[in-house]
């Protein structure tokens, strides 16, 4: 179905945290809703002071009721809180369609707090054409689907090239293995006046990077075994990867001398050149050339190299759900605003031309960078349809999309139980390690086990 061409200012949200808590703009999947006239609640409304994303919210809203007269939207500014969400749903103030981070995903399945929205999969053409890997974090146990994802991502290695280039390294030289990343890091140390290796360590995005190390490593910090999780954080996978990032911080020095980061202080460092890698999620190129002014010529993304016995790649992104008491009726007006607004670029090749362009025009990200959230011959077609406003040097990103695009590519899903308390528990772990030489790694790491095991085992006694 084509769309008559509109100005798209700018991305709804332009920014993306580590933990992912913000809703990132992509587009949505049209087709009517059925059900009967309803009125449906939607969170996620830009606030008034941001006018250009508010301006876009109103029309799409406006253009969706056009398109599907039954339905009436009513925008909400709530956004997912986890400390709020419950108060809200018991209160009945909350959204019946909202955002929320992958990582939290799980927990709300648990606790019966969202709509199982399968018979949707079978029956919406655009929900088909979703990769599987990035479906898989929506489904519970039970194999139900429970949101459609609207943004995705792995974590991998970023590179600034401008500084790779200024340590006589090869910015196109496929970083393999973690041996190379150590042996990188150690040339751009003695070499520029940058840090190797940026890791972050605090707000829970340092335990959310260790765990996508200690996966790539051939561990995980939480198991599941049918319904019930246990919590893992001693594993020997984890051990290595601390010891590992210890003899790049006291042996080769190749970390810097600031072991407090998170996202918002290491990526305008790494934007600017202070650091010639960071861990972290492929769609920051979005808020590091947005926001924090890197030239986009300069950015580099590779795949977490894996070790023998390696999992994969930790995957994340962000989810709209639909709330478990929710009627039929709304249901499936949510579904259909959930797909109009963030699939249909995929689903109508046509729109997907003229949202890229106006976005383009405006000096949006085109394409936007991260993991591709349909499967690899519906993002080429998307890619062939926007070609002409790609403003995104895909040259320097190939390695990690053929990565992608490959059969033995896999995305391990994030922590099922309480995920952010377990990284926040990690990141102590961390700051330890950086900041105690030869800091006693087995005892540490026993400790945060011990509490997490308080922690996973009293949320899965609640839910």
């Amino acid at each position: 179905m084509s769309r008559h061409p509109r100005r798209v200012a700018v991305e709804l949200i332009a920014a993306v945290t580590a933990s992912a808590l913000l809703l990132t703009a992509c587009s949505g999947s049209s087709g009517e809703a059925a059900g009967g006239e309803v009125t449906l609640t939607v969170g996620g409304k830009p606030q008034a002071t941001d006018e250009a994303a508010l301006a876009l919210w109103d029309e799409k809203v406006e253009q969706f009721e056009t398109e599907n007269p039954d339905v009436t939207i009513e925008a909400s500014e709530v956004v997912y809180d986890p400390q709020t969400f419950a108060a809200q749903l018991a209160g009945g103030t909350l959204p019946v369609v909202m955002g929320v981070p992958v990582t939290e995903i799980q927990s709300l399945i648990n606790r019966q707090q969202l709509k199982d929205v399968s018979s949707y999969y079978d029956s919406e053409e655009v929900l088909k054409q979703l990769n599987e890997s990035v479906t898989a974090n929506v489904q519970g146990t039970d194999g139900a689907y429970y949101g459609i994802p609207v943004s995705a991502f792995t974590l991998a290695v970023l590179v600034n090239r401008d500084v790779f280039e200024q340590a006589g390294l090869d910015p196109d030289q496929t970083l393999e293995s973690w041996e190379d990343i150590a042996a990188a890091a150690s040339t751009i140390t003695e070499k520029t006046d940058a840090a190797g290796l940026g890791q972050l360590t605090t707000t829970n995005q340092g335990g959310w990077t260790l765990a996508a190390t200690s996966a790539a490593f051939g561990g995980l910090i939480e198991e599941t075994n049918g319904e019930q999780t246990s919590a893992n954080l001693d594993n020997d996978a984890t051990k290595a990867a601390l010891e590992y990032l210890s003899d790049l911080r006291w042996n080769k020095n190749a970390l810097g001398s600031n072991f407090l980061l998170d996202f918002d202080s290491a990526g305008p460092a790494f934007a600017t050149g202070e650091y010639g890698m960071l861990v972290g999620a492929s769609e920051w190129y979005n808020p590091l050339v947005r926001n924090f002014g890197m030239d986009p010529e300069a950015y580099g993304l590779f795949p977490l190299p894996q070790k023998a016995g390696g999992l994969g790649s930790l995957g994340g992104g962000s989810v709209s759900v639909i709330r478990a008491d929710a009627s039929e009726a709304e249901t499936a007006a949510g579904v259909a605003w959930s797909n109009f607004y963030y699939l249909d670029r995929f689903a109508d090749l046509e729109f997907a031309a003229e949202e890229a362009a106006g976005m383009a025009k405006d000096g949006g990200t085109v394409p936007r960078v991260g993991l591709p959230l349909v499967a690899p011959e519906t993002y080429t077609a998307y890619l062939e349809a926007i070609e002409p406003s790609i403003n995104v040097p895909l040259e320097n990103l190939e390695t990690y999309y053929s990565a992608a695009e490959s059969p033995d590519f896999k995305v391990v899903t994030e922590p099922r139980t309480e995920a952010q308390q377990i990284y926040g528990l990690l990141d102590t772990v961390l700051q330890a390690v950086f900041t105690e030489e030869n800091a006693d790694i087995d005892a540490l790491l026993a400790e945060a086990q011990s509490q997490a095991e308080t922690i996973v085992a009293g949320a899965q006694t609640q839910s």
